[in-house]
This record gives structure tokens, C-alpha cells and sequence, in this order.
């Protein structure tokens, strides 16, 4: 049942990311020939707004038919053909749409933060686990952590990237308690999954932000889970494509959504949140079917002053898509097997 929550909230922030490139069309004056919500047959339609409007079979996701964009569909709406507008504007069209993920992400958080929520206080530890490495090493609750072997710490991360550069060696961790400053001496430990642990938890304290306040928090917080987002991907690109060894953290978005709609209206927005960003870089990806893929072809276009012939970005298109399928096909493999593999040792 989580699984099927997961796959409709990413059903509707998909049909969110099209809409966005819809209302950049309109805004830039062409207009779309369908925009359907949902994919497969359509059950049935309408037209309002100078277009039509579907209901697909399948409720997943959304798509649209821009007017001129595809070089071999004669099919004509009432506006300016796409092939017709400037380069400056076809590239914002395409844009669009990872740029409505990431405000929706963003407006996510903000409501989030503007209805209270427990905000983590940058580098305050809450809890210390008991017998742990942090606690057979001093740590106690309420110290502020100031520096990792001399490195200024100015955010959690900061302290958790300088422990994992460490794994397995003395690290120097200076505090500061009750006015004072101190050096501990600890060695973080590698967990189950190869990410380096000594037992400490961040502080969070309950807050509710004015809104002007919560929308500029949610955009800071951005850039920390976008970059996240970007290590974990080169995390998983460095990774052998074979074998049980396979990360499962291909699809922890999609699985961690799916987790977060049975605990709290809070982990679950933040799991979408964290979603849609992702989904913003994903469109962005240099593939012929995917936004950052038409971007390209356009700067092409503006660098050459041609258009690439139909046939070889209908040839692109294609290629691209079966790529993505395959890879696709291959990661799920790659998931069950880890999955089998984990259920058979225990």
C-alpha cells in the first residue's frame, strides 16, 4: 500500500513538472495540442483554454503535445508554432519544468516550515547512544561542536564529512560545554553500509517560521538536499553495475516516500520534497529525451544556426529512450537481487 502512495505521489509531481512546462509555453506564446493527465488511452476529454484536455487510462504522470514541436506532427493549434520561437525561449519552455520540480519542492518545505516543524540546530548534539564510540569518548548532550582535526565545522554535514574521511583513524573533535572548549579523541567505526559512525545525534528544536522567514529557509535547505542528492548519484554512478553488491539506493527517493506515508505528515513532506528535487535533476540529465537533452540540441541549433535534422533527434530520441528502459530494467534487476540476496543471509 505504501509502495502504491509512493508511485501516486510521484504520478502527481510528474504531472506537476508538465504543467510547468505548459504554463511556460503559454506564457511564450504557443499553446499546446493536448496535455493529458495520466498516460495511456485517453478515457475521455475536453477542451477549455484553447486546447484539449485528456484523462489517460493509466494514472501516472502527464504529458503534453506542444504545437510545431515535433518536426514530423502536421497536427496545428491556434498558436505560434514551437519551431517558431526564438532559441531564448524554447530553452526557457524546456527549463520549465525542473524548475517547477524544484519550486515545488521548495513550496513544500515552506508550508512545512511556516506550520511548525523541528528544525535541527546546525551543529548541537542531541543525543549521545549509549556505548557508543561518541560516549566512551566524552560526548554529552548539548555540546557544540566547533571543529573535526582543526576543519571549522559550521553545519552537521560538515562534522559528518570530516568523520568519514577519517574512518578508522584518531580524529581530533573539538566542543565546546558550558563555556569552555575541549578536544575529544575518538575513531569513528564504519556501519553496515560503509558510512562512518561514532554515535551522535543532531539537536532539533521545534520552530514556526513567519512565512517571508520559512520560504527563505526552504530555498537554503534546497541546496543542502540537491547536494546530497549529487553525491549519492555519484555514489551510485561509481558503483559496479553487476552482482549482488549493488547499492539499494537506486530508488531510495521513491522507497523513502513510500516509508515516510506511514510515520508523519512531516517525514512524508520532506520525503516529497526531497522527490521533487530529485526529479529536477533528473530532467536535467543531458539525454535527448529529457529537458537537459533538448536544451542541448537548442544550444547546438543557436551555435550552428541550424536545426538538427528531424530525423537524427527523432534517431536521439529513440536511442535515448530504450537506453533509459534498459537501464532501467537493469537497475530493478540489480534491486531484487540485493533484495534476495539480503533475505537468503538472514
Amino acid at each position: 500500500m505504501r509502495a502504491l502512495l509512493a508511485l501516486l505521489a510521484l504520478g502527481a509531481l510528474l504531472t506537476l513538472h508538465e504543467l510547468a512546462h505548459l504554463l511556460a509555453a503559454r506564457i511564450f506564446g504557443t499553446r499546446a495540442i493536448v496535455f493529458s493527465f495520466g498516460i495511456g488511452p485517453p478515457l475521455f476529454g475536453f477542451r477549455a483554454l484553447g486546447q484539449r484536455w485528456t484523462l489517460g487510462a493509466i494514472p501516472f504522470g502527464g504529458w503534453l503535445r506542444l504545437e510545431g514541436e515535433n518536426p514530423h506532427d502536421a497536427t496545428r493549434a491556434s498558436g505560434v508554432p514551437f519551431a517558431a520561437l526564438s532559441v531564448a525561449r524554447r530553452l526557457a519552455i524546456f527549463a520549465a519544468g525542473p524548475l517547477g520540480s524544484w519550486l515545488v519542492g521548495v513550496g513544500l518545505l515552506a508550508v512545512l516550515f511556516a506550520a511548525g516543524t523541528h528544525q535541527p540546530v546546525a551543529t548541537e548534539v542531541g543525543a549521545v547512544d549509549p556505548g557508543s564510540v561518541a560516549a566512551r569518548a566524552g560526548f554529552h548532550p548539548g555540546d557544540r561542536v566547533l571543529s573535526v582535526d582543526g576543519a571549522p565545522v559550521h553545519r552537521w554535514s560538515d562534522l559528518v564529512d570530516g568523520l568519514g574521511r577519517a574512518a578508522g583513524t584518531i580524529v581530533a573533535v573539538e566542543v565546546a560545554r558550558g563555556g569552555e572548549t575541549r578536544v575529544l579523541q575518538v575513531t569513528p567505526e564504519l556501519d553496515a553500509e560503509g558510512r562512518a559512525r561514532i554515535g551522535l545525534r543532531q539537536l532539533y528544536r521545534f520552530e514556526r517560521l513567519a512565512p517571508a522567514e520559512a520560504a527563505r529557509r526552504a530555498m537554503r535547505h534546497s541546496d543542502v538536499v540537491l547536494g546530497r542528492l549529487l553525491r549519492e548519484a555519484g555514489q551510485v554512478l561509481a558503483q559496479p553495475w553487476w552482482g549482488a553488491a549493488r547499492s539499494h539506493t537506486v530508488g531510495a527517493l521513491v522507497w523513502g516516500a513510500a516509508e515516510a506515508a506511514g510515520a508523519s505528515a512531516d517525514a512524508l513532506v520532506r520525503a516529497l520534497a526531497a522527490l521533487s528535487f530529485g526529479l529536477a535533476l533528473f530532467f536535467l540529465l543531458p539525454l535527448p529525451s529529457l529537458d537537459g537533452g533538448r536544451m542541448l540540441l537548442t544550444v547546438w541549433e543557436a551555435a550552428t544556426g541550424r536545426p538538427v535534422d528531424a530525423r537524427v533527434q527523432t534517431l536521439l530520441q529513440t536511442l535515448s529512450l530504450l537506453a533509459g528502459v534498459a537501464a532501467v530494467a537493469w537497475l530493478a534487476y540489480g534491486e531484487v537481487r540485493q533484495a534476495l540476496s539480503v533475505t537468503l543471509l538472514r
